[in-house]
């Protein structure tokens, strides 16, 4: 693999694997809203990763995790569960930043919600770093 390209997979794994750290002491310190925002970041630098390894070449300037998981062809090898886990986290990215949609979405989460959002990011983060070592 061309040396460019494996620093760009680098780069968002490793930044990738800072957000998860901030996610679980966010998660920690009761920050439910700005953890999923993060969490929600680290599934897209995982895609975002995934898809320089795949594609070769710079994905989407998006934060729609379904699209980049179809731009790279990964969309179909997605369990249904993922699947519904990563759509779960696109309204946290956005929504999840204006006044109106915070309170429905801390009305709708709770703190266990909030913890399954932390381990299904961790479980999706372990499975797609197997994926970039192949």
């Amino acid at each position: 693999m061309d040396e460019k390209i494996q620093k760009k997979i680098e780069y968002w794994i490793k930044s990738a694997d800072s957000d998860l750290s901030a996610s679980e002491a966010l998660f920690n310190n009761g920050n439910y809203l700005q953890m999923s925002f993060f969490c929600h970041l680290v599934v897209e630098k995982y895609l975002k990763a995934y898809h320089w390894h795949i594609m070769e070449a710079e994905p989407l300037f998006t934060h729609n995790l379904i699209k980049l998981s179809q731009e790279s062809g990964l969309f179909p090898n997605l369990t249904e569960e993922q699947k519904e886990f990563i759509a779960s986290l696109m309204p946290l990215n956005i929504k999840g930043r204006y006044p109106d949609d915070i309170g429905l979405i801390l009305s709708m989460l709770d703190k266990e919600n909030f913890s399954q959002i932390l381990i299904k990011t961790k479980e999706f983060a372990e499975w797609i770093k197997t994926l970039l070592t192949k």
